[in-house]
């Protein structure tokens, strides 16, 4: 049994210093990692203008993903092109980087669209807004 135990994979030292592991060695270019920055950025930037929309009552709901920006934009680029994201109400970095455009977001928070987007074009579904799943638990 004790073979069988998973063993702590350790990527970054306490200081936040990029830690190399053979399995999971990854060197991204510079160009790269502009993308991958770019991304962030503009998603924050789509963030606080729906953000302010919602404040204003122009949306009837936006989940805020300040902060979490990183996270999405790095699990959505390191996904397969035939790869299928499900988002949730605050994964808004994954739907910008399967190709949805902001206004198709935004209309699907403002409530005048069902859908908003074709999920077999980008492979992205629609957003799921779980509430009270745990309370089963």
């Amino acid at each position: 049994m004790a073979e069988d135990r998973v063993r702590a994979v350790q990527l970054l030292s306490p200081e936040g210093q990029r830690v190399s592991h053979p399995d999971y060695d990854i060197t991204l270019s510079d160009s790269e990692l502009r993308g991958l920055y770019r991304d962030m950025v503009l998603v924050r930037r789509i963030d606080t203008e729906a953000t302010a929309l919602q404040r204003q009552g122009e949306l009837g709901l936006w989940a805020p993903c300040l902060g979490q920006e990183a996270a999405q934009v790095g699990s959505a680029r390191a996904m397969a092109p035939n790869d299928f994201a499900f988002p949730t109400f605050r994964e808004h970095g994954v739907t910008w980087c399967r190709g949805i455009a902001p206004l198709e977001i935004l209309a699907l928070f403002r409530g005048v669209t069902n859908g908003g987007w074709d999920p077999q074009v980008n492979k992205c579904g629609p957003y799921s807004i779980v509430i009270g799943a745990q309370v089963l638990h």
